[in-house]
């Protein structure tokens, strides 16, 4: 019961910190194509 517990957080951060890793590396991406962002 303790391991299933321990590997439902586990699970929940490795989402978020891939989460996060796949939106960063999608906008650097984008920006290496496309250029960054214009303020305007």
């Amino acid at each position: 019961m303790d391991e299933d517990i321990r590997r439902r957080v586990l699970k929940g951060l490795l989402g978020l910190a891939l989460g996060i890793l796949a939106t960063w590396l999608a906008n650097y991406i984008t920006d290496l194509i496309l250029g960054p962002e214009s303020e305007s």
